[in-house]
């Protein structure tokens, strides 16, 4: 028995490492008495978190039939398909880092889920350990008793088979919590004065030493905070002198400029920088900590991609422009925060679903055996299951690689 949990397996390219150490853990945790209320709370979660997946995937669809759908078929299309995988490395806008450890906390609290709720109703768990691409730690599992399980009541198997994409769904809600309220809340403006997103090469502004994330803030001593302060200014002209004061790392430096030609127009001056006002980057801020319930999909909106880059204060380069009391740590720990909030929550909408090899499958298949009460034959219950799986299945492939097709 001693070595069915301590040995080394390695397949598909995974390294298969088998412990009894995560087992009497599960086992205390099986013991607590909240356990099993708590499951009672997962199994009811399940079923929404199912309802909310599907909402999804059909609203993806009737926008793909809508009249708008070539336009964001092409959007889509221009991400790639390796967009669609949630593995940090091969999805182009999954950051490695952040990702993987995120990816790693949703499978094991996914498994030990699993594990706990069956312990705590006296089910067998054959063996837990962890998985290693190479020396790479890609997550865990826990391998609950199949017979155990599949004669089990309903009422036991569907809490163990929903303990995984509860808690899954329960911290994608705890971590986007956190981080509206926690974080970006905390966020505002260095300064009161013109983000500087980007310097021309060669532009006055370049010559200057001005740089991406300064602000300025004054224009021979005028306080400015927004690009109309200075487009609509008479003295915005071809070669006027310019004495600017600019915040930069909590200090205000002066510089001076000869406004150039702006190329669009040669009777307005040209400064040469990208830039934001201090109301858009409070509007940033603001809309992101306060549309959990008016416009949820913004935290959708993933950091990375270059679309959003406007929408999500903590992705760059906008991050550059706020401070908040936790200081440095804002970047890393918002981002973390995003992270596992995106991660769980996909792991979690996904395995809900009706889908035979997902644990919302094996619910679903157990469901109707229980309501069948007997009555139904295997044959029946095959069908039904499989009936099922195949429409919601395609539902999925359809939202996936419906871009794709001529008729999106």
């Amino acid at each position: 028995m001693e070595e069915e949990y301590n040995r080394v397996e390695f397949k598909y390219g995974v390294v298969i490492l088998r412990t009894r150490r995560f087992l009497g853990l599960m086992e205390r945790l099986g013991r607590l008495k909240v356990t099993r209320p708590f499951s009672w709370f997962l199994v009811y979660l399940m079923p929404f978190i199912a309802a909310v997946a599907v909402y999804i995937f059909l609203s993806q669809l009737f926008v793909l039939f809508s009249p708008r759908g070539q336009q964001v078929s092409t959007v889509i299309k221009s991400l790639g398909p390796l967009a669609n995988l949630g593995i940090p490395g091969i999805n182009p806008y999954l950051p490695i880092v952040y990702g993987w450890i995120a990816l790693i906390i949703a499978i094991i609290i996914h498994e030990a889920a699993h594990g706990v709720v069956a312990r705590s109703l006296g089910l067998k768990v054959k063996s837990s350990g962890l998985l290693f691409f190479i020396f790479i730690p890609i997550g865990a599992f826990v391998e609950v008793d199949d017979v155990e399980l599949a004669n089990a009541r309903f009422r036991d198997s569907s809490r163990v088979l929903g303990a995984g994409a509860g808690v899954n769904f329960l911290l994608a809600a705890v971590c986007l919590m956190l981080l509206i309220f926690g974080v970006v809340s905390t966020m505002a403006p260095k300064a009161n004065g013109i983000a500087v997103v980007n310097v021309v090469v060669d532009s006055p502004a370049d010559k200057a030493g001005i740089i991406p994330g300064d602000f300025i803030v004054a224009i021979n001593g005028t306080h400015v905070n927004s690009p109309t302060n200075i487009s609509s200014s008479p003295w915005y002209r071809p070669g006027v002198v310019l004495k600017l004061s600019v915040y930069r790392d909590g200090a205000i430096l002066n510089k001076t400029l000869v406004l150039g030609e702006n190329p669009l127009n040669k009777t307005l001056g040209f400064i040469g920088v990208g830039d934001k006002s201090y109301s858009e980057l409070l509007s940033v801020a603001r809309t992101y900590s306060t549309s959990l319930f008016s416009f949820p999909a913004i935290y959708f909106c993933i950091p990375t991609l270059p679309q959003c880059q406007n929408a999500v204060p903590f992705g760059s380069p906008l991050y550059a422009f706020y401070s908040s009391p936790l200081g440095p740590l804002i970047v890393p720990l918002a981002n973390l925060l995003y992270w596992i909030f995106f991660i769980n929550f996909n792991l979690a909408i996904v395995n809900s679903l009706p889908i035979y090899f997902f644990d919302g499958g094996q619910a679903f298949r157990l469901l109707v055996k229980a309501v069948g009460k007997g009555r139904l034959s295997e044959a029946s219950l095959n069908g039904i299951t499989a009936a099922t799986s195949t429409l919601v299945l395609l539902m999925v492939l359809f939202t996936i690689f419906g871009p794709y097709l001529s008729f999106a």
